[in-house]
């Protein structure tokens, strides 16, 4: 990395790569309240709508571990633009209100696009780190996604009442949106680094095993955040179910830069288990919520959890790694946290036929728990050799 003489972080150079973050986060944060709307107009219906996010995150993925053993060769930040423009160019097929076998076809393009840029893009943010500010950096530029999911929702919904479904207008504000983000994209300027292109990754990186487990833990309940809670707010008439996610989103926006920073001082452990321990209780607390104060004191609790332990454990995943493996690390890092909320959306949606909301989200506690116990056994193990 680049840097002056007082290792300072907040660049013109790092700016840039928040701001392209920001906005591709934010063209996919913004369909949250208007595809499922435009998928019934067409002739879908709920099933569909769950198709349509199975396959996007599905594309997502599966060329992942590809991407990411050949990033050394083709570059970051190329595979960063080739992300961003997918998902721009198939965001304008979206402007011919397409029929639904067309739309899943522009939102399956999107996804590969989608996932070129997820792992371009949490490498880039590692290569601008410093070995001892690695959380401190992971923190900060991991506050984008938040900082888009507290805001593009909003503005969807906003858009969608006052233009009265307008989807001409509704799906061009995404593209520029992922056009503003190639814009700063292409500003971004890639740091020097000790990469041997000659290097020949797996597919799979087993120095993040321990992190990805982990990650897989906390997006599994991600996934029955996303796909379960409004349905619960719905069955007990709770109307906050929205705000919830915007306390969510703000509160992982302030805590996951402090976290990083803690966590490069106080090592990274003493920072992600207390803080699996928070999002465990907020599993409890909506479980048992029965008003608006406590869905949003849970989304408050999942927000300081879920955040400052997102960031810890990116930093140690990062620490594992050298810097010619960053590329295959991230991607088997990213991809488990994206199928964590592929497997808790779907076994969880199979287990509610026999489960209420209640023991649905003290099973979501207990599974976010689990990571600490797979270290205390991890540390037990290694402390008896």
């Amino acid at each position: 990395m680049q840097v002056d003489s007082n290792d300072r972080i907040v660049t013109a150079n790092f700016m840039a790569l928040f701001a392209a973050i920001f906005f591709l986060f934010f063209a996919l944060d913004y369909y949250i309240p208007i595809l499922p709307f435009y998928v019934i107009e067409a002739g879908g219906g709920e099933t569909a709508v769950g198709m349509l996010m199975g396959l996007f995150t599905f594309c997502s993925i599966v060329l992942r571990p590809f991407q990411g053993r050949d990033i050394n060769r083709r570059g970051r930040k190329r595979l960063l633009l080739v992300g961003i423009s997918l998902y721009a160019v198939a965001g304008l097929g979206l402007l011919t209100l397409p029929s639904l076998p067309f739309l899943f076809l522009f939102r399956a393009v999107q996804g590969f696009g989608w996932g070129a840029f997820l792992l371009a893009f949490n490498t880039l943010t590692l290569d601008l780190a410093p070995p001892g500010k690695r959380g401190e950096v992971v923190g900060l530029m991991g506050a984008a996604p938040p900082l888009s999911m507290a805001t593009a929702p909003l503005v969807g919904e906003y858009l969608r009442d006052a233009t009265a479904s307008n989807y001409h207008l509704l799906f061009f504000v995404a593209i520029l949106a992922a056009l503003l983000s190639l814009v700063f994209g292409l500003l971004f300027k890639e740091p020097a680094k000790e990469d041997d292109k000659n290097f020949k990754a797996p597919l799979f990186s087993r120095r993040v095993i321990l992190p990805s487990i982990i990650i897989l833990c906390m997006t599994f309940n991600l996934g029955a955040i996303l796909t379960f809670l409004p349905l619960l707010g719905r069955a007990r008439e709770i109307e906050a179910v929205g705000f919830f996610f915007t306390v969510f989103a703000l509160t992982a926006v302030f805590a996951r830069p402090l976290a990083g920073r803690l966590s490069d001082r106080f090592g990274r452990p003493k920072v992600y288990l207390p803080a699996l321990f928070i999002a465990a209780i907020s599993m409890i607390v909506i479980a048992f919520s029965t008003t608006s104060f406590f869905l949003v004191l849970s989304g408050f609790l999942l927000g300081l959890g879920f955040g400052s332990a997102h960031s810890s454990v990116m930093a140690m995943a990062a620490d594992r790694l050298p810097v010619v493996e960053r590329g295959i690390g991230m991607a088997t890092f990213t991809a488990a946290f994206d199928l964590g909320i592929v497997i808790g959306a779907i076994v969880l949606g199979l287990l509610l036929n026999w489960l209420d909301f209640t023991a649905l989200f003290i099973l979501c506690a207990l599974i976010m728990l689990l990571p600490i116990l797979v270290v205390s056994l991890r540390n037990r193990a290694n402390s008896n050799i």
